[in-house]
């Protein structure tokens, strides 16, 4: 063995020392006995999922009565006496003013509650004196739609406010994929619900299109990158969007597939950067074949690599690798 070839033995046996030497470290195993992580993430909270149950107790009844509220347009009439008739705007105090009566509050009130409560303000000038009232303009039915969509800001509606109606009039950004928004969250005083949009509208639930009602606020959450590393032996290496539907093998297949040198049936490491799992390994032919529940499920920023053909494998990962990933990766190449 000439000089050169003993350096490079004597460089990669080094870097399979300092492998080994955090072999314990690797991400997604390392964790204390109290199952706490030792990577020093802070921990995150839970998002609580409201489930269907809960979402049909926090939906509006059908036929619930709509109630008055600021900035709604009514029509005053009083059979009998349309010399009385009048038109009025709520105001943000929830009063209109009536001739003779003065102030009188109809916020929150049914059409027919309103009308019961202006004939007894107007009683004591008028006998037998009844008052219908109706809606003329919905001002104060309104919904107010904030996060990742075109058009954020308060929507109003002529009838009961829906989910999907107040989002596709917002205007939904478009996904990667061509899908609705993964979730959104409805707030309703100090009450939130998460609404899991896109598993409803693949199910054709009808509560994807749950009744809202006037002040709720919704939210869309911002479409986080989701995206998975290839990198080796294939055609195209580099990001691939990460969707509902990918596996192994069909981000290799957006990939270009494997190219020369990754052999007929490359042992192939997928390496989870993020989700806490353990780094796999599973050979192709085995993600070729559905019925052998070998498929390895992906998340993001998860990283897919394809080695070289032939004993040197860790010589290969460690050259091709080494300015992406942390020595712990290399420790479970080296291990295997």
């Amino acid at each position: 063995m000439n000089l050169l070839n003993k350096r490079s033995a004597l460089t990669l046996c080094g870097f399979v020392f300092l492998a080994l030497s955090v072999a314990h470290s690797l991400p997604g195993e390392a964790k204390k006995a109290d199952g706490q992580t030792l990577s020093g993430d802070a921990p995150r909270a839970e998002q609580q999922t409201s489930d269907i149950n809960t979402l049909r107790k926090f939906e509006p009844s059908v036929d619930e009565e709509y109630t008055l509220g600021a900035g709604d347009a009514i029509a005053i009439d009083y059979p009998g006496h349309s010399d009385l008739s009048s038109k009025d705007v709520i105001g943000p105090d929830g009063r209109v003013t009536l001739p003779l009566a003065g102030p009188i509050k109809l916020s929150d009130l049914t059409r027919e509650a309103a009308g019961l409560k202006i004939a007894e303000a107007l009683s004591p000038y008028y006998t037998k004196l009844t008052a219908t009232v109706r809606v003329e303009k919905y001002g104060s039915n309104y919904i107010t739609l904030l996060g990742d969509v075109k058009n954020p800001g308060m929507v109003s509606f002529d009838q009961t406010p829906t989910l999907l109606g107040l989002l596709s009039r917002g205007g939904i950004e478009p996904r990667p994929d061509g899908t609705f928004p993964e979730q959104c969250i409805i707030y309703r005083g100090d009450q939130v619900y998460w609404v899991k949009l896109h598993d409803m509208l693949a199910a054709s639930s009808p509560m994807a299109d749950l009744r809202l009602r006037r002040n709720d606020v919704v939210f869309v959450p911002a479409l986080a990158s989701k995206a998975v590393t290839v990198m080796g032996r294939v055609q195209h290496p580099g990001s691939i969007a990460l969707k509902r539907d990918s596996t192994v093998v069909t981000v290799l297949g957006e990939a270009g597939g494997l190219s020369d040198g990754a052999g007929r049936n490359p042992e192939i490491l997928v390496v989870h950067r993020t989700s806490g799992e353990k780094n796999q390994f599973v050979y192709f032919k085995d993600l070729l074949r559905p019925e052998s529940g070998n498929d390895v499920p992906l998340y993001p920023g998860d990283i897919v690599f394809v080695p070289q053909s032939g004993w040197n494998k860790a010589s290969v990962v460690i050259q091709n690798m080494a300015p992406f990933l942390t020595m712990a990766t290399f420790a479970a190449i080296a291990l295997h």
